[in-house]
């Protein structure tokens, strides 16, 4: 497809490396040309320098004749303004990223009115992945698909834990849950394990599993099945606002540290059930006075990836049972993170990218035998693909033992007939399924794909 993407910041940035790598015909329009000199040297893509808002510009861009306008630039209401004159000159198909909380309740107006195809906002599809993590204390991410029952988890694996050393192929008979372990990571590594392969302490699993499962493995293993019992916010910025109107509206006892005199008044406005204090994180006394030691569960977002990641890992050391989030900005940073113990990480970049290829995706595929859905886990190294199976799929009715799949590659999950379960080799794929496939490949956009 033809894809427009005006502005080069996160968001952009993110979209430009993947959708260029699933071989769409990108152009870039930005005006700082700084930014578009670095894009032109890492990635193949056309490139245009001008302001996007112009008329004059997306005709010398060629946009009229893109599939789909992304207007991802820092400025809310220019990348309304984009959209707005993007489908005036003909682009039927417009995204906006759109951050401010001001825009929450008129937006569906706004987007009646420009006549946008998606509205995207990082930090509120970032909030509602940490969310999610809330209701499993245990679990250090959480991710649902939109056709299968199961869900993906995370979690990391302790010396004390009894599955310990044991088997893959063995963990049943240790847990009596029903859970498919589909990727680890091990040090620096991740890979899609095998029965063989033996859980070892400091690992990080990745499994399907439906959410009775879950809540049996993680009793089994020792570790808290419920939900988190209250939540102190570390940054009242838009993503700690999001999350923490979810943790009030969902009964959540909410604790926000927030520096800035004006923020704090704002959300005491906007947040009135919640506990607001006006005080600095980094200073260990506000932390001790305020009680945040003693939290369920921590959420460090502040504006700087340095001070969450080193306020996260002194409350793991301080508080080593709460449940820790922690929000980065820098991809490069996120690989210095490998073998540090900071809780659940989270790009918001990353998510809302990943909102967008689902999109483009769907524009791509007609409903069978494509890429349905995806997200990422795992540090964004394992992709979780969703596929909806066509009639003429040609490995329906073939046992998956006997299907040529591709290395690092397993098939997950099966729903079918609105039931979903754990494959087994025996197991066959039938027209209509919807099943998961999890990977460390990239570049799998067909059912086609996965096989050799």
């Amino acid at each position: 497809m033809k894809i427009a993407i005006a502005g080069c910041g996160k968001v952009g940035a993110a979209l430009i490396e993947q959708l260029t790598k699933e071989n769409h015909d990108v152009t870039i329009i930005d005006r700082d040309e700084s930014r578009m000199a670095y894009v032109t040297d890492s990635q193949d893509v056309m490139t245009y320098v001008g302001d996007a808002r112009s008329v004059s510009v997306l005709k010398s861009a060629g946009v009229e004749d893109c599939d789909l306008m992304l207007a991802m630039t820092d400025d809310d209401e220019v990348n309304l303004v984009i959209c707005l004159v993007a489908n005036k000159i003909g682009v039927t198909r417009t995204i906006a990223r759109v951050r401010n909380p001001v825009f929450h309740d008129t937006m569906p107006v706004i987007e009646d009115e420009l006549g946008l195809s998606m509205v995207v906002n990082p930090d509120l599809e970032a909030a509602r992945e940490m969310f999610n993590t809330l209701y499993f204390k245990a679990a250090g991410q959480v991710e649902s698909f939109a056709k299968s029952r199961s869900q993906i988890f995370t979690c990391d694996i302790e010396s004390d834990m009894p599955i310990c050393n044991t088997k893959i192929m063995e963990l049943y008979s240790v847990t009596k849950a029903r859970v498919f372990i589909c990727a680890i990571k091990r040090d620096e590594e991740v890979f899609i394990p095998n029965g063989e392969t033996k859980v070892q302490a400091g690992d990080t699993l990745s499994f399907v599993a439906a959410h009775k499962e879950a809540e049996k493995f993680f009793k089994r293993i020792g570790r808290d099945t419920g939900r988190v019992r209250n939540l102190t916010i570390i940054g009242g910025g838009r993503l700690g606002f999001y999350l923490g109107r979810m943790a009030v509206e969902n009964g959540i006892p909410l604790k926000v540290i927030e520096k800035k005199v004006d923020t704090c008044k704002l959300l005491n406005v906007s947040l009135p059930s919640a506990d607001i204090i006006c005080g600095d994180a980094t200073n260990m006394d506000v932390l001790e006075e305020e009680g945040v030691l003693e939290s369920s569960a921590i959420a460090t977002l502040t504006g700087s990836d340095s001070v969450n990641v080193l306020l996260s890992m002194y409350l793991k050391r301080k508080s080593p049972e709460a449940k820790l989030i922690t929000k980065i900005k820098s991809s490069d940073f996120e690989e210095m993170l490998y073998n540090l113990d900071v809780g659940s990480v989270y790009n918001p970049k990353y998510i809302a990218a990943d909102h967008v290829l689902r999109y483009v995706r769907a524009m791509q595929n007609v409903l069978e035998n494509e890429v349905q859905s995806l997200c990422h886990v795992i540090d964004n190294k394992v992709e979780v693909l969703e596929f909806l199976i066509g009639k003429d799929a040609p490995f329906i009715g073939t046992p998956i033992k006997d299907l040529k799949l591709k290395d690092n590659l397993l098939v997950t999950d099966i729903t079918r007939g609105g039931v979903s379960f754990i494959p087994g080799g025996n197991d066959t794929i039938e027209a209509g399924d919807s099943i998961l496939v999890v990977t460390t490949r990239t570049g799998l956009y067909r059912i086609r794909d996965i096989f050799e």
